[in-house]
């Protein structure tokens, strides 16, 4: 199954190949198949659609996939499906790369026949589109910074109140407007 993902440029049809399929899960998150960073904690397959046509020199894939990850409130702590989506767009060309070629091109050159693991693209993709702090929803009110407790399930017990803080005179005169 993971042969599917291995692609060999040298030979590729005039029109080029598509896919529209889903992404096992199990194949991303085995760092067997490929080089990239394994992904963890996916919560399904991620499904992806992307083409590869041939461009003169140039072999441009482009494409949209979608997926969802296991990850904690950076608010409130709770486990959520953080449901991410992306694009993929690269130009590979056989051959090596020009002398004063850097890595800032906007091309991979892959020596012949060309081959491309679909998957490490994918897993790519994944991670540049990673985001350090997700919450689980607009409306997350996170923890109370005084007793922890998940203010999206309860109210909180405790004074807030702190005379040592800096904005307590502000507390006092927002608690005195309210009451």
């Amino acid at each position: 199954m993971h042969r599917q993902w291995l692609v060999t440029l040298q030979g590729l049809p005039d029109a080029g190949r598509s896919w529209d399929a889903d992404v096992a899960r199990r194949l991303l998150e085995d760092a067997a198949h490929g080089k990239v960073d394994a992904l963890s904690g996916l919560s399904g397959d991620m499904h992806w659609h992307v083409s590869l046509v041939h461009q003169g020199q140039l072999f441009h894939l482009q494409g949209q996939w979608s997926g969802a990850i296991r990850r904690s409130c950076s608010r409130c702590n709770a486990e959520f499906d953080w449901q991410l989506t992306g694009e993929t767009e690269r130009d590979f060309q056989m051959g090596t790369a020009p002398a004063g070629h850097g890595d800032e091109s906007e091309c991979e050159f892959l020596p012949p026949p060309g081959l491309i693991n679909l998957l490490d693209v994918l897993r790519e993709d994944v991670w540049l589109a990673w985001k350090a702090d997700v919450i689980c929803s607009d409306s997350c009110k996170g923890l109370c910074p005084s007793c922890g407790a998940d203010l999206n399930r309860e109210a909180c017990q405790c004074d807030r109140i702190d005379e040592g803080h800096p904005f307590a005179a502000l507390r006092r005169l927002k608690a005195g407007l309210e009451g």
